[in-house]
Parts: C-alpha cells; structure tokens; sequence
C-alpha cells in the first residue's frame, strides 16, 4: 500500500464518483479504478458499494475513510514540518550571551526582530561566560555564541567558525563624585595612583592578557586592588566608592545612574565582538540567525559613521 493508493481512495470517497474523482486526480478513470481494486484486494474488504450511477461508501470503506483522512492530514504536517525546518523556518536556536554583550545595543536589536521574523524559530538564550560559550560550542550544547575574540585561541578554529559584528573600546569606569567623572578623557599616567579594578584572569586568561599586556606596554601598569569576575560585580565595586575599573564596553553609554566611563587617551585597547558557531552545522535557521545579527551588525556600523 502507497499513499497513493490512500489519496486516490480519499478523493473517490468524498466524491463518490469515480469519473468525478479521476478528473480531480488528473488520472485516467481506468487506471484509478485498478488501483482502488488493488487497494481491495489487499485489504480484503470491499470499501464501495457499486450503483448504477456512482458509489457508496461501505461500512468498512467509510471507517476506512475517517482514518486515511487522519493519516493523510498528519503527513501534509510531516511535509510542512520538514519543509521549514529545510528552510530555516523552524527549530530551536541556542544562543550563548555574556553580560558584557548586554551593552551593544545592535544584539538586543537583533534578537528581537528575528523573533519577530521567525515566530516559528525558538532562540533559546542562555547567560554564560565568553569560556563557557566555546566549550558549549564544541560539545554541541550551544549552536551560536556571542564572545569578544581574546577568548577564541588558534586551536578552536578547526572546529569552530566565527565573524566579526562589533568591537569594543576598554574604558575607565568611576563613580560620578569622582574627579575624572567629566573628563573627555584621562591617560594611564593619570591614573597610575588609583586603585583600579579589572577582569579576573581565572576566567577570561585571554581577555586579561591583552588588557594587561596593553597596559604594560603603554609604560604605566595601574595598580590593580581587585579582580572582578563580571562587569556587575566591577560597577557595583565603582558604585560604592572601592576605586575606578578597566572595563571592555560598547561606548560612553551610562551603566548605572552614578557611574561614568572615561576613554583612557594612551591605551587605544578594542576588542571584536565575535558571532561562533560549529563549521559543520549546516542548520538553516542557524544561518538565517547569522544573517539577521550581522544584518543588525552592519546597520549599527552606518549609523555610528553617520554620526562621526
């Protein structure tokens, strides 16, 4: 038994006719009566009663009926189904973010229209560190991950890919009764005396090399009194008077009604905000979500050099 055979006998038994149900089909009366014998004989029942003009349903071939009608209904939803889970149309998309990236508007913005654009696509987004992200990618717990590039390391390029969206500038972050608070700028030698905050290296080692590794070379090292593990950790410590912090974020924008970020004049330190994904996954919906957030990316990009 083909499907065939079941949308040919459909057709007849809403018809009722087997002349009305062959020009429906498009197929020769002769043939489709074959078939439905056909589908008789392995069955072993009779699903019409032959009259003089037309048919009718037997007992079995209207029970029959109520089944294939289901059968047929549940396929047409299979096809459906696959067809846009092909086209990227449905799915579950599990998407890696960091605190940090709460800063870049253009990601907020992306992630909204695409779930607007895509009802269909569940994004599943889940709060982890930049670390946490890449060791999810590779085990396959993650589909996409949001991370500035001093996380990713030579050996994660086999297995995963990556484009840049954005780029971030490393700041000074101080309390608003802070005497830097209505600088334009300040430079490293200005706050070599500070107690400064900054990443913690157990976490993020990459991250916290370059920013160190910048420092030093810019010849005034500041003198770093405590490692914050995330960014609301260092703008609570900033926000309560403990010392001015080296942060990563997207611009001057406020974090907190009390803080002020300062771009540090000398130190010229940016990062790219990198999307991450498995090479191998040829996911649709994955590569319909890439081009949305590098879409957002690139709009943000002529807005921002409209504005300078």
């Amino acid at each position: 038994m083909e499907l065939r055979h079941l949308r040919y006998f459909r057709a007849i038994g809403r018809e009722e006719h087997f002349g009305r149900a062959a020009i429906a089909l498009r197929i020769a009366q002769p043939a489709l009566t074959r078939q439905i014998r056909d589908l008789e004989a392995e069955l072993d029942v009779e699903l019409f009663e032959r009259l003089p003009r037309g048919v009718r349903l037997s007992n079995a071939g209207g029970a029959f009926l109520e089944d294939v009608e289901e059968i047929l209904r549940q396929v047409d939803r299979a096809v459906d189904r696959a067809r846009r889970m092909g086209s990227g149309h449905l799915g579950t998309i599990r998407v890696g973010l960091s605190e940090i990236m709460a800063t870049y508007d253009f990601i907020s913005r992306g992630l909204f229209d695409f779930r607007a654009n895509e009802p269909s696509v569940e994004l599943d987004l889940r709060s982890t560190g930049s670390l946490a992200q890449i060791a999810a990618l590779k085990d396959g717990a993650l589909d996409v991950g949001i991370v500035y590039d001093a996380h990713l390391e030579e050996r994660d390029r086999e297995a995963l890919s990556s484009t840049a969206i954005g780029a971030g500038e490393t700041m000074l972050a101080v309390h608003e009764s802070h005497r830097f608070a209505q600088r334009e700028s300040v430079t490293l030698a200005e706050i070599a005396d500070e107690p400064v905050l900054g990443p913690a290296r157990t976490l993020a080692a990459g991250y916290y090399d370059r920013v160190v590794g910048a420092l030093i070379r810019n010849g005034n090292a500041p003198r770093f009194v405590q490692e914050c593990t995330t960014n609301s950790i260092l703008f609570s410590l900033v926000s309560v008077g403990m010392g001015v912090g080296i942060v990563t974020t997207a611009g001057p924008h406020t974090p907190g009604h009390n803080i002020r970020l300062v771009p540090i004049a000398d130190l010229g330190l940016t990062f790219e905000v990198m999307l991450v994904w498995r090479t191998r996954d040829r996911s649709a919906a994955l590569q319909r979500f890439l081009d949305k957030m590098l879409e957002h990316a690139s709009l943000s990009s002529r807005r921002e050099d409209k504005d300078d």
